[in-house]
C-alpha cells in the first residue's frame, strides 16, 4: 500500500533529494515550502516527470498558525502521513557574543520548535494507524557543536534530545523514530558559513576544513537521501532512537579549520 511522506523544507538541497528518494520508493510526497513556491514545484515537477506523484503546500514551520493550517490541509487531502522527515532549518554563522536575542530565536523556533509542533500535529494518525516514521534531520553540530554555530548546534542538538524520547514514547506503536545528522553539504548553509569565515579572517578556510576530513569532501545530498529512504522503509524497521551521521567522515576529524 503507497504511503504518504512530508519533507519540510523539501523545496531544495538536502530536503529535494529526499523527496525525489522518497517518490522513487512508491510514496506519495508532500513538499512542504516556506516562501520559494517556484523551487517547490520544481521539486514537484521532477516527481510528475519520473511517474511519481506528490503536492505542496505552503508553511513556515516556525509559526504556530502556519503549522496549523498545514497539518489540518493534509488530514483533509490524505488522511495523515505515515511518513514525516522533519528537513526544514535555519542556521547562521556568528560569534556568539554577536548573536541577538532575534536571531537565537528564530533558529530555535524553527529548528527544534518548529519540528516539535509539526510531530505532534501529525503523529496522532500514525498511532491510530499503529505504524509510521518519523525522521528529523539534525547535524553533526547537533552531536559536537560546530565554532560561530552556537545557537545552531542548540537547536539540532534538542531534536537529538527529542527524538530519543520520543523513540520510547512512540515505540509501542510501531513507530520508529530517528535521527540523521549531515555534515557540510555544498547548500546555501554550508556555502555561508566557509564565506562568512572568511570574511573574518581564516584563510581558505573550506579547503583547510576538508584538509582534514579522511575524504577529502564534503558528504553529498544523495547520500543523507539514502539513509532516509532506508529509515522510512520496513527493512529500518529494527532501528529507532539512533543517530546516524552521514558526514563523509568529518566527525572523526580532531582539528578544524585554521586561521
Amino acid at each position: 500500500m503507497k504511503k504518504t511522506a512530508l519533507v519540510t523544507g523539501g523545496d531544495r538541497g538536502i530536503g529535494r533529494a529526499i523527496a525525489i528518494k522518497l517518490a522513487s520508493m512508491g510514496n506519495y510526497v508532500i513538499i512542504n515550502y516556506r516562501k520559494r513556491e517556484e523551487k517547490a514545484r520544481e521539486t514537484l515537477e521532477i516527481l510528475k516527470t519520473n511517474g511519481w506523484d506528490g503536492e505542496v503546500v505552503k508553511a513556515d514551520i516556525s509559526n504556530k498558525a502556519d503549522v496549523e493550517n498545514m497539518a489540518r490541509k493534509i488530514k483533509e487531502s490524505v488522511d495523515g502521513v505515515d511518513i514525516l522527515v522533519n528537513n526544514a532549518g535555519v542556521g547562521f554563522a556568528s560569534r556568539f557574543i554577536d548573536i541577538d536575542y532575534d536571531s537565537w530565536q528564530r533558529q530555535i523556533q524553527t529548528n527544534l520548535t518548529g519540528s516539535f509542533y509539526v510531530t505532534k500535529l501529525l503523529v496522532e494518525d500514525m498511532i491510530k494507524k499503529r505504524w509510521g516514521r518519523i525522521i528529523f534531520i539534525s547535524s553533526i553540530a547537533g552531536i559536537h557543536g560546530v565554532m560561530f554555530l552556537s545557537a545552531y548546534s542548540a537547536s539540532k542538538a534538542g531534536i537529538i534530545g527529542l527524538a530519543k524520547s520520543l523513540a520510547i514514547e512512540l515505540a509501542e506503536f510501531s513507530i520508529t523514530v530517528n535521527v540523521v545528522a549531515p555534515g557540510f553539504v555544498g547548500t546555501k548553509l554550508g556555502s555561508s558559513y566557509f564565506g562568512w569565515l572568511e570574511s573574518i579572517g581564516y584563510k581558505k578556510p573550506l579547503e583547510s576544513y576538508l584538509s582534514y576530513v579522511p575524504s577529502h569532501r564534503l558528504a553529498e545530498e544523495e547520500e543523507i537521501a539514502n539513509i532516509v529512504g532506508f529509515l522510512s522503509s520496513n527493512e529500518g524497521s529494527g532501528i529507532t532512537g539512533q543517530v546516524i551521521a552521514v558526514d563523509a567522515g568529518s566527525s572523526l576529524i580532531s582539528g578544524f579549520v585554521k586561521k
